[in-house]
């Protein structure tokens, strides 16, 4: 089992921004610190910085290996309110735009509580310390995919991708559901009553896509700004979308 611990530990306000020093380990002889910068508005800053943590140290330093899931992973955080956000419990709410592939890629996780301090590295072991701008981490994780560009993930889509593909644990329905997003995929058109029925409810219409050939899964995608939301997977005929709700597609 890989196991990295976290432990924000001191922060810095400046005028526009706050710095907290996070110290993590990897193993006995593998001890370091990241600088996480956040917004003055974080709700909670310390429990911010260790999740920003986790998904640099897991999603882009690749400290373990580049397509990490949460399976055989062990997260030490030293922060009460990271456990709470895996359950879905805090009503630190922002914490959860932060944290987002920890209930998402990394969900199958093992996530323990320790305060112990004593493992800290001294100051002439950390070399060069690694400055992680926070807000540029926040969000759903995306991923490039052939024809539509940046695409991110709900967790309700991949809870519903379990269930129409009977996928057997959360990492491999997310190396499944991102092999899948990566291929080609064609667009579907909706007809003229289904995309009347989205304008007047919704204010947008969904975009419904599936693969080449007869498979039957479908997949739902709202656009954002830079990117596509995939909010939900099925297996019926573009004509039944009146069920599709994006108030229940887009929570936590």
């Amino acid at each position: 089992m890989d196991i990295l611990t976290v432990y924000a530990d001191s922060q810095t306000d400046f005028d526009d921004h706050s710095r907290v020093r996070v110290y993590w380990r990897s193993s006995a002889s593998r001890q370091r610190a990241v600088d996480v910068t956040l917004a003055l508005t974080c709700q909670d800053k310390a429990a911010a910085a260790e999740v920003v943590a986790i998904r640099y140290l897991l999603g882009e330093a690749n400290i373990f290996n580049a397509n990490r899931t949460g399976i055989n992973l062990k997260l030490v955080v030293s922060k009460g309110a990271i456990k709470k956000m895996t359950r879905q419990a805090t009503r630190k709410f922002d914490l959860y735009e932060y944290g987002y592939p920890i209930i998402t890629r990394y969900a199958e996780a093992e996530i323990a509580v320790s305060k112990n301090r004593s493992w800290f590295p001294g100051e002439d072991k950390l070399g060069d310390v690694p400055l992680i701008n926070g807000e540029s981490l926040r969000g759903i994780e995306k991923l490039h995919s052939e024809g539509m560009g940046l695409v991110a993930v709900t967790r309700h889509a991949l809870d519903r991708y379990v269930e129409h593909c009977g996928t057997n644990d959360m990492n491999t329905t997310w190396k499944n559901l991102h092999r899948r997003l990566k291929g080609p995929l064609d667009r579907i058109s909706l007809p003229s009553k289904v995309m009347m029925h989205k304008l007047r409810r919704y204010g947008e219409a969904p975009e419904v896509w599936k693969q080449p050939g007869n498979n039957p899964l479908h997949f739902v995608f709202c656009n954002r700004a830079d990117y596509k939301l995939l909010v939900t997977v099925f297996n019926k005929d573009p004509d039944e979308l009146e069920t599709f709700r994006p108030s229940v597609a887009n929570r936590f």
